[in-house]
Order: C-alpha cells, then structure tokens, then sequence
C-alpha cells in the first residue's frame, strides 16, 4: 500500500471506500479477506490485503467501519495521519481542525474519525485510523449502572426457551424490568440519531441484552457460561469441545439446522450458536463463543 493516497470523507467514506456499500461488493472489489468477530455479539468484520485494511457492514446498512491499522498515505483534509503522535495533532491544529482526546487516542470530525495511539508518550506514534460510518460515530458516553432490587447471585447456566427467552430475562421486557433483575453492568448512552444498537452488558451475569423499539429486550446474548440448556442439550460446551460437538446432537434431537458464516442457526427457534470466525478455520473446529435468542420468526443477525 505505499502508494496509497487516501483522503478521509467523514461521513461518506476513505478513499475509494464508501460507506453503505454492500459487504459483497467489498469482497468482489477488495479479494482475499479473513472475517472475525471483535466480541461474541459483533458483526462480523472482514481483514484484507495481510491486514491493511478491516471493514465491518451490516445486511441492513453495509459498510459503517472502516478501520486501517497502518495509516501510511491516510489524510483528513490534507493532514497526513501517520506519524509521531505529537507531529500529527500539531499538524491538525495548525489546520484549523479540532481533536478530542479519549481513552485510546484522539477523536475528529465530532467523532467520525477517531487516531489510534498505544500511549499518551510523547514518542507514540498513530497506529491506526478509524472512520465511523453515519450515525455510528464516537459520540456519547459510557454509563455504569448498579445491580437491580431483585438481583440474585449470577447463574452458572442458563435453561433456553425457544423464541421466549433465558432464564429469568424474556424477549419483550423492558429495559427497567430487565435492570431490576441483574448484577449491573455497562451500556453506551448514545447521542440522538444514533444507528448503533441500544444495549446493557451484565458482566457478572455474563448476558448482553439488546433492545429494540420502546426498550423492549429483543435479543439476548449469553457470553459466558458452564452450560446453555436447551433439551438438555448444552450449546456452550467448555474448550476442547467445540460448535462440531453441539451439532449432532441437535441433529439427533430432530432440529433442523441453518448454516450460517460463523455459527448456525437453529430453524424456528430464534436461536443462533455463534463462533469468532467461520468455519472450518486454518485453526481447526472452533469453539463456541455465544449464544443469541430471539423471536420465532426474526430476520437472522450477525
């Protein structure tokens, strides 16, 4: 890529990247790509050309991340991003462009692109760039809330129930009800006109809850557990064990199965089985890395 010159468009783009383009048009454009997840209840994002560059889309808005870890030839409004941090952000403010420090480097354009640094020393150097596709920008902040009145010690497993929910957390309850009933956690507050996801993260109860319209739960994540029952079938087996153990006896127990990039789908439950990329990897068979639960009949995610 030493002859890239690209130019940072917030809002629209990098380069010849633009945002809303469907993930296999980038595959046909770009080539040979690696896809992973960055967490359990990511989308997946794809690596290409021996990680230069990593895109994330979405089926509903296409590409909103474009992430570029070595930045050499990436610019904003003239100002190259690569280079000694201190170098770059006195370029920037000599061109009239304003920067907001956060917890891992700088944020521009109100958070639509953000400058990677693994240290606030003054001989760091950027070493990734950021752009944040519209209504995915870095803005907002992080909210920490406590355990609910009705809290209970966190459970080790968790029994499933087809397209109603887990445990004691349901599909259609509201945010509130569900905060009453767990450990506390973490959730982003976003800004307004925000298309991010509105979600609570319990990390005692190691479940990720997201929210649709009203702040009604209409996805779960279990991210963590000793056993995930469903027909007293555990679908998060502990490491050796693998997703490849789970599907047979899904099979045997006479559930139809729906194959899908990084995990599978089990037909008319609402349940996915999802892993951290696809299989089969260069890794071999890989281990399953969430459990997600969902209506009967919603459109399948992730």
């Amino acid at each position: 890529m030493s002859e890239r010159s690209w130019e940072v468009d917030p809002g629209s783009g990098v380069g010849p990247l633009r945002f809303g383009t469907p993930r296999a048009e980038l595959q046909a454009l770009l080539g040979q790509h690696r896809a992973f997840r960055r967490s359990p209840t990511s989308d997946l994002a794809d690596q290409y050309e021996t990680g230069t560059i990593m895109l994330t889309c979405s089926d509903d808005q296409g590409l909103h991340l474009i992430e570029i870890p070595d930045p050499d030839g990436v610019y904003y409004r003239g100002v190259h991003l690569n280079g000694a941090v201190t170098t770059v952000l006195n370029d920037l403010r000599v061109a009239g462009i304003e920067v907001t420090a956060d917890d891992s480097g700088w944020l521009l354009a109100d958070g639509a692109i953000a400058l990677y640094t693994p240290s606030s020393e003054p001989g760091a150097h950027i070493e990734a760039v950021t752009a944040f596709g519209p209504g995915h920008e870095m803005r907002g902040e992080i909210v920490f809330f406590p355990a609910g009145v009705d809290a209970t010690p966190a459970n080790s497993s968790y029994l499933v129930t087809p397209g109603t929910g887990i445990g004691p957390i349901m599909l259609g309850q509201h945010r509130d009800e569900v905060r009453r009933q767990l450990n506390g956690g973490v959730c982003w507050q976003h800004a307004a006109g925000s298309r991010e996801p509105v979600e609570d993260n319990f990390f005692e109860d190691h479940l990720v809850v997201r929210y649709g319209p009203s702040l009604l739960a209409d996805r779960i994540f279990v991210t963590r557990a000793d056993a995930v029952l469903l027909d007293a079938i555990n679908l998060m087996p502990a490491y050796p064990q693998t997703i490849e153990d789970v599907r047979p006896l899904l099979t045997q127990a006479g559930h139809r199965l729906i194959e899908q990039e990084a995990g599978i789908e089990i037909a008319d439950a609402g349940i996915q089985i999802l892993t951290m990329r696809p299989s089969p990897s260069s890794d071999g068979p890989l281990p399953v890395a969430c459990v997600a639960i969902s209506a009967r009949n919603a459109p399948p995610q992730l």
